[in-house]
């Protein structure tokens, strides 16, 4: 009879974590600040894989990032673009949630930080790419790799809304 409870129990948790993984497919409420009748500002693309995103483009957005939010839905992130490509330093002020960070350059991703972690009241860690990048994607952990994104890949982005 334990035997069946312990099968019952395998059974029940493993339905369990089916439906979380549905779940996170399907996507999580989304939390970007736009409503969700707005379009996104821009859409990144990567392989079979295409990103609703948040542009900072600004260094108060860039500096502002995802910053002091709840959550990242699964199928959005934010994008930063620069002019020309740059070593930059990405921190996790005021983080509420891991993400992944892709690294781009000249359309193409050149290194990626999977799972960088939060750290409540601080600022976590510094990232830097391995070489200069001209834009930088951020999305929720775990997402770069259910994905299957790779080092090499080819990135297409397109501005949908004017940003100021």
């Amino acid at each position: 009879m334990s035997v069946v409870r312990g099968r019952r129990a395998v059974r029940r948790s493993g339905l369990l974590g089916a439906a979380v993984a549905m779940l996170l497919l399907l996507g999580c409420p989304a939390s970007l600040d736009r409503g969700p009748s707005e379009e996104p500002e821009g859409w990144v693309r990567i392989g079979a894989s295409e990103v609703a995103v948040e542009i900072a483009d600004t260094p108060a957005k860039q500096q502002r990032g995802l910053g002091y939010r709840d959550s990242l839905a699964w199928d959005t992130g934010m994008y930063f673009p620069y002019p020309r490509a740059v070593i930059p330093s990405f921190w996790m002020r005021g983080m509420r949630f891991s993400i992944d960070i892709v690294w781009i350059r000249d359309g193409r991703i050149v290194d990626v930080h999977d799972n960088v972690p939060f750290e409540p009241g601080g600022n976590g860690p510094t990232v830097r790419p391995r070489e200069a990048a001209d834009a930088v994607l951020e999305v929720p952990s775990g997402y770069r790799r259910a994905s299957g994104w790779r080092i090499g890949d080819r990135v297409r982005f397109e501005r949908t809304a004017v940003t100021s």
